[in-house]
């Protein structure tokens, strides 16, 4: 005689079903939580004012033409206190730093 399980094996059945449906249903609702992305609501009178149409002035340029360029400045020519007639030599600091006072 052969033992036969058949109420068993439907329950076990029936409870891998609702098990999956339970997981597809809560990966379902965890997804439209965290994927969903939410348009951040913006009061009317925060929004951007509409785009202003830009004109240019072009004979502006024309007079920029008529402005004459400034002459070309040398650069300063270095001297050293050497070459300089009627300057001392002058001492700065200790002659050795790391003797003691």
């Amino acid at each position: 005689m052969a033992i036969v399980f058949t109420k068993q094996r439907r329950s076990q059945r029936i409870l891998i079903i609702v098990s999956l449906l339970i997981i597809v249903i809560s990966a379902i609702v965890l997804g439209q939580m965290f994927l969903k992305k939410e348009v951040p609501y913006v009061p009317p009178e925060l929004s951007l004012p509409p785009a202003r149409e830009i004109k240019i002035n072009f004979d502006v340029l024309e007079k920029i033409k008529q402005f004459q360029p400034f002459v070309e400045i040398q650069p300063l020519k270095e001297v050293t206190p050497t070459e300089e007639e009627g300057v001392e030599e002058v001492k700065i600091g200790r002659e050795n730093p790391f003797l003691p006072y």
